[in-house]
């Protein structure tokens, strides 16, 4: 690991099985929340952020999907995801209850994200979050200024809270 990375984002994401408290030892398997792939990663992060940048063009279609998932800036991993793939991912997705299908007026499907719930944040959390979701490891000075276009964070012992606040959940 590079010297002044995050390197527990990826443990901040999967949200790991591994039982690291009492609070999640007492709930049983099936109420756990499940690793998300890289993909899935990819396209919560997606539905959340253009759900808080572009209110008007949220629910996303599918089409708004791919093009949010292979955008050129603001990513980390690049990737070039088909329509075939995400629709895959939102499947396991919509059974697992972290996004669902929303019929509208028009005859486009378009989905939405119920990823606040899923994975238990709000507020700068979900901020924080999001970038990770979207960009991967980050130094925190970078991730402080990138999740304050959601939400303030004003310093980084600021940033720091969440990110403990984050990792004891």
């Amino acid at each position: 690991a590079r010297k002044g990375k995050l390197i527990f984002s990826e443990k901040l994401i999967m949200r790991k099985d591994s039982m690291d408290s009492q609070e999640s030892a007492d709930k049983p398997a099936s109420e756990q929340p499940k690793p998300l792939n890289k993909l899935q990663r990819r396209i919560l992060g997606v539905l959340i952020e253009k759900a808080r940048t572009t209110p008007d063009a949220y629910p996303l279609s599918l089409a708004g999907l791919v093009a949010g998932a292979n955008q050129k800036s603001n990513r980390s991993p690049l990737m070039n995801l088909s329509p075939e793939q995400i629709e895959d991912e939102l499947i396991q997705m919509r059974s697992l209850g972290i996004a669902a299908e929303v019929q509208g007026s028009g005859r486009v499907s378009r989905f939405r994200h119920y990823g606040y719930d899923y994975l238990g944040v709000k507020g700068a959390e979900a901020a924080v979050m999001t970038e990770l979701l979207l960009r991967g490891e980050q130094t925190a000075g970078d991730l402080r200024v990138r999740a304050s276009r959601f939400d303030p964070i004003p310093d980084l012992p600021a940033l720091n809270e969440i990110l403990r606040s984050l990792m004891n959940k």
